[in-house]
C-alpha cells in the first residue's frame, strides 16, 4: 500500500520490500529488465509494476517514456531501468533470494529437505507467501494517509495482512504436521490438501487486497 502522503524516500529498503509483495511474472519483468538496462518496460496502468516503477522514479531508477509500441495509452505504461536502477534491482533481487534461502532454512530443520517434490513445492510457496505478506505488511504500516478515509483504508489494508499472515503461518504448520504424520497417510494428504488450498487462496487475496488498494487510492476525492 502505497499513499501520496507518504514522505518517506525510496530508498534500497523500500525497493526490497515493494519487490517482495510481487508475483513471480512480475518479479520475472524486473529480473530481465534488470540484465538489460535501458531496454523497455511495458505494463498495465495500475498494475503492481507500474506503482513500483513509478516509485522508482523517485530516486532516479526508472524513467518513464512515450512509445509507438503503446497502441493503448490509457491502459498501458512503459518504463525503462536507468543504469543505477538495473543495479539496484539486481542487488535487491539477491536479498530476496537470501530472504527467502533463510525463510526454507527453517522448514528444513523439520527434515522437510527429505519431504516429496510436492511437499517441498508447498515449503517454497509458504515461504514466499510469507515474505510477500511480511513486505506488503510493512509498506502499509509506513504509509502517513492525510485524510480520514486514507487512514481508513490503512486500517482495513493492515488488518487484513494480518489475517493473512496467521493464514500463512497455519499453512507452514499443516506442513510440518503432514511431514510427522507422513505425507503419504490419509492424515498426511488431508493436511497438504488444506494447505494447498490455503495459500493458493492467500496468494489471490495478496493479488487482489493490493490492486483494491492502488485502484482506491487513483481515485480522486469526492
Amino acid at each position: 500500500m502505497s499513499d501520496s502522503s507518504n514522505s518517506a524516500p525510496f530508498d534500497a529498503r523500500q525497493l526490497r520490500l515493494w519487490l517482495a509483495t510481487l508475483s513471480l511474472g512480475d518479479l520475472s519483468v524486473n529480473e530481465g529488465a534488470a540484465a538489460r538496462p535501458g531496454s523497455t518496460m511495458v505494463t498495465g496502468v495500475g498494475s503492481a509494476n507500474e506503482a513500483l516503477w513509478s516509485q522508482m522514479e523517485y530516486a532516479g531508477w526508472t524513467q518513464q517514456i512515450t512509445t509507438d509500441a503503446l497502441s493503448i495509452p490509457s491502459v498501458t505504461s512503459a518504463y525503462t531501468l536507468t543504469e543505477t536502477g538495473a543495479r539496484a534491482v539486481t542487488k535487491a533481487l539477491a536479498e530476496l533470494v537470501s530472504w527467502n534461502a533463510q525463510i526454507l532454512e527453517i522448514f528444513n530443520s523439520f527434515d522437510l529437505h527429505t519431504a516429496p517434490e510436492h511437499v517441498r513445492q508447498l515449503s517454497s510457496l509458504s515461504g514466499r507467501l510469507t515474505l510477500r505478506t511480511a513486505a506488503q505488511l510493512a509498506i502499509a504500516k509506513k504509509a502517513k494517509p492525510a485524510t480520514e478515509e486514507a487512514q481508513a483504508r490503512q486500517r482495513e489494508c493492515i488488518l487484513a495482512l494480518d489475517e493473512i499472515s496467521q493464514g500463512v503461518l497455519t499453512a507452514g504448520q499443516y506442513i510440518v504436521e503432514a511431514v510427522a504424520l507422513g505425507p503419504e497417510s490419509d492424515a498426511g494428504r488431508d493436511r497438504l490438501e488444506q494447505t494447498n488450498k490455503g495459500l493458493r487462496y492467500t496468494e489471490r487475496c495478496l493479488t487482489e487486497w493490493a490492486t483494491e488498494m492502488r485502484a482506491k487510492q487513483s481515485r480522486p476525492p469526492s
